[in-house]
């Protein structure tokens, strides 16, 4: 479980670190830019980006050549943000899998 403003956060996705970072982007409506997608589930990820966000805000994560997905910040530390997918993205699913198979 994991911890968020002092409460306790259930994860329904397991995090599987993505051995190679996949760059993306990110787009607020408002301002773009680079993101580095540096762990990802079917219902959300971990970034890396510059762009100014805040908790709740509605954004587009570009995953790679994997697509667009809609989402919002979950949460913010720097950098780092968590968005949570509108939801969940198949081509996630079968990228995590055949990671796991190989």
């Amino acid at each position: 479980m994991a911890m968020q403003s002092g409460q306790a956060v259930s994860r329904r996705h397991v995090r599987t670190e993505v051995g190679v970072d996949l760059e993306g982007a990110i787009d607020t409506g408002e301002r773009k830019g680079r993101a580095t997608i540096e762990n990802i589930s079917p219902g959300g990820a971990r970034i890396n980006t510059r762009v100014p966000v805040d908790p709740g805000q509605a954004i587009v994560l570009t995953i790679g050549d994997l697509g667009d997905a809609a989402g919002h910040v979950a949460w913010t530390n720097r950098y780092i943000v968590g968005v949570k997918f509108e939801q969940e993205v198949d081509a996630i699913a079968d990228l995590l899998l055949a990671v796991a198979i190989y």
